[in-house]
């Protein structure tokens, strides 16, 4: 059995190895992505209900020492603007981090394009180059 042997140079090798990398890399992000997402939805519901069970804990130790919880009407106004106030902190947050995000994400385009365009240069010379040091030598 004779084994054709196929040859290859460094930079066939190089980009070849590049583009596969870089297709796999894309197609794991989906996964990624909603790995972080279910961890995040999961992280709220244990925070949420740590908070919960702990209101719960104090209420039925309170009712079981004969403790009064009735509170004035000002301070459940004030905590109605304390929870109005969190909401518009968490949207402000985040409005900045989208913000941030698609910012980076205009940031990289232009990197993008830049290097296209440095890429096209760079060919051009590679191609102009060969003639000029041809005439000089």
């Amino acid at each position: 059995m004779s084994k054709e042997t196929q040859t290859k140079d460094l930079y066939s090798v190089w980009k070849e190895y590049t583009e596969n990398s870089y297709s796999y890399f894309e197609k794991t992000i989906p996964q990624f992505h909603q790995t972080v997402s279910d961890y995040y939805q999961e992280l709220i519901e244990i925070w949420k209900n740590i908070a919960c069970s702990s209101v719960d804990i104090q209420k039925s130790f309170a009712t079981k020492m004969g403790l009064r919880s009735s509170i004035p009407e000002v301070a459940i106004k004030m905590a109605n603007e304390i929870e109005e106030q969190t909401k518009s902190v968490i949207d402000a947050q985040n409005k900045i981090s989208i913000a941030t995000i698609k910012s980076a994400k205009d940031s990289l385009h232009t990197l993008n394009s830049s290097a296209t365009e440095f890429n096209n240069l760079n060919k051009n010379i590679v191609q102009m180059l060969p003639s000029i040091i041809q005439t000089r030598s």
